[in-house]
């Protein structure tokens, strides 16, 4: 029988002579690189609004990662955004009782499906009356309309967003110049559709339309009441696909919880995994060597522990607090002190201090502190580093258990989190798979990375396995 594997280095040493163990440290060294380039990619302060709808208002709702054009031979419509200062400004001063401003814009649309909706944002400064305000549509054929004619509501500096697909009157505008042009009534208009359609018989139709792809134009007509009044636009056609991970129902980029998640889950489940195993060992080693009535207390606080049913205190304290993750953390840790390894390691001990080198370095004088550190302690590593490896996933998926219920922590967005909203609306009975295969693959390929670790480690701990 193979002699056994002393001591932490020896144990990683042999771990990386086996295809799991060069796997899992492969797997483990690339989460690792994610980690660090995750503030680099994705500072902490768009974290910090991950909650904050109004940061994500530029983003289509529930997007398809847009890679997907690769598997389809059409070309998924884009965010098309119009900005401010691109809009451009013409303006009549001829009259001193009114004013006349025209805001312009061409975009081009070469895409094969249609937009998921559109936004006007208008930011309006005036002194005594509104200002009339008239959008136009020009479209490639030639054909023009006008879609919104109102004054607004908002002054500067506040922003008012007009949601043009779903406007009644902006439908009913649609409908009207369709209807003109030779379409099909429908009762449920989309601009968003018909805007974009080629004119025929089902422009109005969104199973029968076409796309007409081309160069178009909008303009934002003005008439004021006074030569200081203003007027700014910003337009924004919204896509059906967006970055590498899609958007949620929130028009949140998943690829921020993404790359977020990874560190989270790994911060998490490394250090509950350190804290509770290395506690666990040194409190059953002590025990073993020092008996009596120590002894006794760690063990009895062991059987208690293990009987706690932790999981339920823990949706507990989460449905009543809403703790954050270092209060999570905490609790997690409390309740894993000690356990199952504890009483593990305590047999290991015992039977390790009646080694023949033991009494050796007892009988030249070493002191029961370099016994336990330096000749003890060392024979329960590589089952440390082979339970180490093996605990990680376990609290990355307790984590995960609890932000999927609702009670992790509610700033940070983790993997869990992720797929609990993605459950909560329905991702699955919406076919909006990507709001689910992406942190649920974080989750398998982390879990995957130390189940490798840990088959690795067991193999230098197994003297069996090691010989086949």
């Amino acid at each position: 029988m193979a002699a056994p594997i002393v001591g932490g280095k020896a144990a990683v040493r042999e771990a990386l002579r086996m295809k799991s163990g060069i796997f899992g440290f492969g797997m483990l060294l690339f989460m690792m690189l994610v980690v660090v380039a995750v503030p680099i990619i994705a500072p902490f302060d768009t974290v910090r609004a991950w909650g904050d709808v109004s940061v994500w208002t530029d983003n289509p709702r529930a997007a398809a990662p847009d890679w997907i054009d690769t598997f389809s031979d059409k070309k998924q419509a884009r965010n098309i955004l119009v900005e401010w200062d691109e809009f451009s400004i013409a303006q009549s001063n001829t009259s001193p009782v009114f004013k006349i401003a025209i805001l312009r814009a061409r975009f081009d649309f070469t895409y094969d499906t249609f937009p998921q909706e559109l936004r006007l944002q208008m930011l309006s400064n005036w002194s005594d009356r509104k200002p009339l305000i008239t959008v136009d549509w020009r479209r490639p054929d030639g054909q023009s309309l006008t879609i919104y004619s109102l004054s607004p509501d908002r002054l500067a500096p506040q922003v008012e967003t007009l949601t043009l697909s779903s406007r009644p009157d902006v439908q009913a505008n649609v409908r009207n110049w369709a209807l003109g042009v030779g379409a099909d009534d429908v009762a449920d208009v989309r601009p968003h559709v018909s805007l974009y359609a080629v004119q025929d018989a089902g422009m109005l139709e969104p199973s029968r339309a076409q796309v007409l792809k081309g160069t178009y134009t909008l303009t934002v007509q003005a008439i004021m009441f006074n030569q200081a009044d203003t007027l700014l636009a910003r337009f924004t056609s919204y896509g059906t696909v967006f970055g590498l991970a899609g958007t949620d129902h929130l028009r949140r980029d998943l690829l921020i919880g993404l790359l977020w998640g990874a560190p989270v889950a790994l911060a998490f489940g490394a250090a509950a995994a350190v804290v509770t195993v290395m506690s666990q060992v040194i409190l059953g080693a002590l025990g073993a060597y020092y008996g009596g009535r120590f002894d006794e207390f760690i063990q009895r606080s062991t059987d208690f522990v293990i009987i706690l049913p932790a999981l339920p205190i823990l949706v507990l304290i989460g449905t009543l607090y809403q703790p954050g993750i270092l209060t999570v953390l905490f609790i997690v840790i409390l309740f894993n002190i000690v356990g199952g390894t504890t009483k593990v390691v305590r047999s290991i001990a015992l039977q390790t201090k009646e080694e023949l080198y033991i009494e050796a370095a007892r009988s030249y004088g070493a002191s029961r502190r370099r016994v336990l550190f330096r000749y003890i302690m060392p024979r329960t590593m590589p089952y440390t580093f082979a339970l180490l490896a093996l605990s990680v996933p376990s609290f990355i998926f307790l984590e995960a258990s609890l932000s999927f219920l609702g009670l992790g922590d509610p700033v940070l967005p983790t993997w869990g989190s992720i797929m609990g909203d993605a459950s909560r609306n329905g991702a699955v009975y919406n076919g909006i798979w990507w709001w689910i295969a992406f942190p649920a693959f974080g989750i398998v390929f982390a879990t995957v990375a130390f189940a490798f670790l840990g088959y690795s480690f067991d193999k230098v701990l197994n003297p069996r396995l090691r010989e086949e």
